[in-house]
C-alpha cells in the first residue's frame, strides 16, 4: 500500500484507532483543529472541527500537531500552540478533553498551557510503558534555543502523572541534530530535531523524528534507539528511513504510527502536495512499517 491521501493542506497528521473507526487529525485550522473519519485508510469522509481556540484557550495561533488518545474513558488532545501572553515566538504545549473523538474537545487548564519549562516547546507525543509510567514527548523549539551559534530544536523526554495532564521531575535531553543528512537543506544557523514519535518493539524503544526544514524537499524522517524511554538514544546508522525520492517523494515527515485493524503496522505522514514546489502545502501519506533486524523500515515501494 502506497498511499497518498487526498488530504491536503494540513501537516504533521495522527492516526487514532477507536472501536473500528480510524480518526485522522492534523494540524488544519488558524485557530484550532479539524478530525476525519474513515473504515478502511483508504477512504476519508468530509472533516468536521474538534477543536476551536475559545475562552479557555492558552493559544492565540499557530495551532499545531494535534494528537488524541484514550484514557480513562475521556479522550485526550495534545496539540501545540503560541502562547497568547507573548508577542514573539513561544510555544507551549496545551491538551484538551472530550467524550467523543469527534469533539468538542475543552482545554484542561483556563488560558494556560499544559505546563512551562522556560522555553518553547511543540510535538508532543504520549508513551504509556508496560510498567504503568507514563512519558511526554517533545520537541524544544529551535527559536531561542543556540548552540554553536545556531538555532537548535531538540527532543526532550518528562515523566507524566497519573492524571495523563501533569507533569512529574525534570525534562531530559534525548536526541539534538548530530547527523549530516539532518543539515542538508541549505539553511546554515538553523537546524531540527522535531515531530517525535515514541513506540516500543521486542523490549527497546524507538524513537522516530524528523530533520531538516519542513518546506524542503530535504525534509525526511530519522529513527533512534534505546533500551530505556528516558535514556539518550542511538541514531539509526542507516538514516534517513523515508526521505526525498526522485519525481515521486518531497519532504516527508512528521509521522505517527498506527497497528490497523488488520494487525499490521503503517507509518502516517505528511509530503508536499506539489512535488516540485516544496512548501507548506501538504497532505496525507499512508506506507506500511516493519521491524527488519532490529530497525524501522517503511516501504514506500
Amino acid at each position: 500500500m502506497r498511499n497518498k491521501i487526498d488530504i491536503k493542506g494540513i501537516g504533521d497528521p495522527y492516526i487514532l484507532l477507536f472501536e473500528d473507526v480510524y480518526y485522522l487529525y492534523a494540524t488544519s485550522m488558524d485557530n484550532g483543529f479539524k478530525v476525519w473519519t474513515s473504515e478502511d485508510l483508504y477512504n476519508w469522509n468530509e472533516p468536521s472541527v474538534c477543536y476551536v481556540k475559545n475562552e479557555r484557550s492558552f493559544g492565540s495561533r499557530w495551532f499545531w500537531a494535534p494528537e488524541v488518545y484514550y484514557f480513562n474513558n475521556k479522550f485526550y488532545m495534545y496539540y501545540t500552540a503560541q502562547w497568547s501572553i507573548y508577542e514573539s515566538e513561544e510555544l507551549r504545549l496545551g491538551v484538551a478533553v472530550s467524550d467523543s473523538p469527534l469533539g468538542p474537545f475543552t482545554d484542561v487548564f483556563d488560558k494556560k498551557p499544559m505546563f512551562d519549562p522556560g522555553y518553547g516547546l511543540l510535538d508532543g507525543n504520549i508513551l504509556c510503558d508496560d510498567d504503568g509510567k507514563k512519558y511526554l514527548y517533545y520537541s524544544r523549539a529551535a527559536e531561542n534555543n543556540i548552540i554553536d551559534g545556531c538555532k537548535h530544536a531538540e527532543i526532550f523526554v518528562i515523566e507524566l502523572d497519573d492524571d495523563y495532564v501533569t507533569v512529574i521531575g525534570e525534562p531530559r535531553r534525548l536526541l539534538s541534530v548530530s547527523q549530516e543528512w539532518e543539515k542538508s537543506c541549505g539553511i546554515a544557523d538553523k537546524f531540527w530535531n522535531e515531530g517525535s514519535f515514541i513506540l516500543k518493539h521486542e523490549g527497546k524503544y524507538h524513537i522516530m523524528y524528523s530533520a531538516n526544514a519542513y518546506f524542503s524537499k530535504e525534509y525526511g524522517i530519522g529513527a533512534a534507539v534505546s533500551d530505556s524511554p528516558v535514556s539518550p538514544f542511538i541514531k539509526y546508522d542507516t538514516n534517513p528511513i523515508l526521505h526525498y525520492i526522485e519525481n515521486e517523494l518531497s519532504g516527508p515527515g512528521h509521522n505517527s504510527v498506527i497497528k490497523a485493524k488488520d494487525g499490521n503496522l503503517y507509518c502516517i505522514y505528511h509530503a508536499h502536495t506539489h512535488y516540485d514546489k516544496p512548501s507548506g502545502d501538504r497532505q496525507v501519506y499512508i506506507s506500511p512499517m516493519s521491524f527488519k533486524n532490529g530497525k524501522i523500515i517503511i516501504d514506500f515501494t
